[in-house]
């Protein structure tokens, strides 16, 4: 193959690429996609971390890392307006050694949040669309579960909560090839809930020293960092 042939095929792919790229016209038209990914949450969950440091006096840091996994599918109806329903799934687990009785105890306590949002996006776009900025805020809808292992009783016992949660959030999304798009974005969300009961509606109470006793909640409030992609069609 001679240099000249070469040349052109490669010109041939880097305009259709152009072509397909200006096709999208995400600005001008009404688009959907759909996003995914992972993010990093920093949350704090104040009745989990007062009820673990009452059952086993062990510190624990009231805002911590918790893994999170999303997706969004998004409908563009306006020329900067979009609608997102989003459903991510946080968790987090706590591993607690107690050995105040002289024989150590292993006690496992893990929550996790099901939360689908709608969220509405303000869009910006970059001329080029080489990428677009979502200004956004939403309300939505939380399940949530907690788990704890009692080794004394050699079981574990799963508690449920319902709650609403708000959220914010600002998302830049730049063009990595032809519909695809890399997602970065930052947020930050607050979510209350009812108390947690067992299969049998029994509560779980939090004991003293926290001022008086109380039932616990899965309420919480954290920030997050996320990073993914998303196709447009």
């Amino acid at each position: 193959m001679n240099l000249k042939y070469l040349k052109n095929i490669l010109l041939f792919i880097a305009v259709a690429s152009a072509m397909e790229a200006q096709d999208l016209n995400l600005k001008n038209k009404n688009y959907f996609c759909i996003s995914t990914g992972l993010g990093v949450d920093y949350i704090n969950t104040p009745d989990v971390v007062d009820y673990i440091i009452s059952i086993s006096g062990k510190k624990v840091n009231e805002f911590d890392k918790a893994l999170e996994l999303w997706i969004a599918p998004e409908f563009k109806f306006k020329n900067d307006i979009a609608i997102k329903l989003e459903y991510s799934y946080i968790t987090k687990q706590y591993d607690v050694e107690e050995t105040s009785t002289g024989v150590p105890l292993n006690y496992t306590f893990t929550y996790k949040l099901h939360s689908p949002v709608i969220i509405l996006n303000y869009l910006i776009f970059q001329p080029q669309e080489i990428y677009i900025i979502k200004l956004g805020a939403g309300l939505g809808f939380t399940r949530g579960y907690f788990e704890q292992f009692l080794p004394l009783a050699n079981k574990k016992v799963v508690y449920r909560t319902n709650g609403g949660i708000m959220k914010f959030e600002s998302v830049f999304s730049s063009r990595f090839d032809g519909r695809i798009y890399v997602y970065l974005s930052a947020d930050a969300k607050l979510s209350l809930s009812t108390e947690a009961t067992d299969g049998d509606g029994n509560k779980l109470i939090i004991r003293k020293p926290f001022g008086e006793d109380r039932n616990l909640r899965l309420n919480f409030i954290g920030i997050s960092i996320r990073a993914g992609f998303s196709y447009y069609f």
